[in-house]
């Protein structure tokens, strides 16, 4: 799908494209915190796991990595280049990627980001997350430092409900 608004092309994402998300992944994420390519084609094998990206010129710049439970969806992933980073790339991603979500019946998506990504945290908050928890030490960064996890949440209307 396109997004003409913006000019960025909106494509599902499959096992096919795990080496472009695993490069695209090691650039966005501190080191020894990246995923590699395996790690996602695995994912994408699975029937419940959905992915999506935006393409410009040709390059993946922005993808996110989801997986579906009933009517729950959570975000396991979401990286954008370095470079192209506040342009609003990722709000994009998320507003299509809720639509199509919502015409699946999805009703609320759930994620966790790190307590020291304030971008991260930031983003989720503009696109309607609300903070629900956290977990206390959950990552452990490559020097051995602690960082929590924020819980977060979205309700979403379900299509043909308000």
């Amino acid at each position: 799908m396109m997004d003409s608004s913006s000019g960025h092309g909106i494509t599902a994402l499959t096992a096919a494209d795990a080496a472009r998300m695993a490069q695209l992944h090691l650039d966005a994420f501190p080191p020894g915190e990246s995923w590699d390519a395996r790690q996602f084609s695995d994912l994408l094998a699975q029937d419940s796991v959905i992915a999506s990206g935006l393409v410009q010129a040709g390059k993946l710049v922005s993808f996110i990595l989801i997986q579906i439970a009933a009517d729950q969806a959570e975000i396991l992933t979401l990286a954008t280049a370095p470079g192209k980073r506040r342009s609003g790339l990722a709000g994009t991603l998320l507003s299509q990627v809720e639509a199509t979500l919502a015409q699946r019946g999805i009703s609320i998506w759930l994620l966790d980001v790190a307590a020291d990504n304030a971008p991260g945290l930031k983003l989720y908050a503009r696109n309607g997350f609300s903070t629900d928890g956290r977990r206390r030490d959950y990552y452990q960064r490559v020097e051995g430092k602690r960082v929590d996890a924020i819980l977060m949440s979205k309700r979403m209307a379900r299509q043909g409900i308000t």
